[in-house]
């Protein structure tokens, strides 16, 4: 999966974002390489464009996704945080988690945006690296990664942690549409869910929170994650302070 980068000059995935006003309207997506984080480097692609506080920017990283070789669970780091769709099904296929897992998704944004096409799949077992790929970088962007994985299946529930507390702030399911089961802040019964994947967006770290506080609750649920994705989210933190976050919880 991801052996070649993709690049995408066609208004689909991350790159139809404010496709009309760029002048460049080409976007890389890194290929996929095993190694350790000290292979996470910052690469001179644009992997995304888009308007941030009034004017188009655009963020270039990373050289390429890595796959960490060395981590206690099966780790993938990314830049946009719509690939973490393809990790969980690689992670699935290869038997590290199993569907109607737990999602605990660790970020400043939710990105529990409707995409414009669901799956073609039904679920999980029905999809494969050549159609999860093409889903990837045709139809999925930023925003709305995780509600085709609850429609499939391969996700039961998601745990929103957008604060500062690991208990987080809201549990997400799917039956035809995007269901809120709780209102408050809950203990979630891990023991209910054959797998855990927990998915970080290091932006997480940059809105002003407690850092022993965000630190500690990251932790945690990495202790207790059964497959892990990271982004980095170019336009949303800086990077090099990503990278400094990175090197922290890994």
């Amino acid at each position: 999966m991801y052996s070649t980068p993709h690049i995408i000059s066609k208004p689909i995935s991350n790159n139809r974002l404010n496709f009309d006003e760029r002048g460049n309207r080409t976007i890389v997506v890194p290929s996929l390489i095993e190694g350790t984080i000290d292979d996470v480097a910052i690469g001179n692609e644009t992997v995304i464009e888009w308007e941030v506080g009034g004017k188009i920017v655009a963020g270039r990283w990373l050289k390429h996704f890595v796959f960490l070789k060395n981590a206690r669970v099966p780790t993938w780091i990314m830049d946009n945080h719509n690939h973490a769709f393809a990790f969980w099904h690689e992670a699935y296929w290869k038997w590290w988690i199993k569907k109607w897992s737990l999602l605990v998704h660790i970020d400043q944004h939710t990105d529990l945006a409707t995409p414009g096409n669901f799956p073609a799949w039904k679920h999980p077992e029905k999809s494969h690296e050549g159609i999860i790929e093409e889903y990837v970088n045709t139809d999925l962007t930023i925003a709305d990664f995780i509600v085709p994985a609850l429609a499939t299946g391969l996700i039961q529930d998601a745990l929103m942690v957008t604060g500062e507390e690991k208990t987080g702030a809201g549990i997400f399911s799917w039956n035809g549409e995007l269901k809120k089961r709780n209102s408050d802040s809950i203990i979630v019964d891990i023991k209910s869910y054959p797998s855990i994947i927990v998915d970080i967006d290091l932006d997480y770290f940059s809105q002003g929170f407690d850092d022993a506080k965000t630190l500690e609750t990251t932790k945690y649920w990495i202790e207790k994650a059964d497959t892990i994705t990271v982004a980095t989210s170019p336009l949303f933190i800086n990077q090099k302070k990503a990278l400094q976050y990175l090197g922290r919880i890994l």
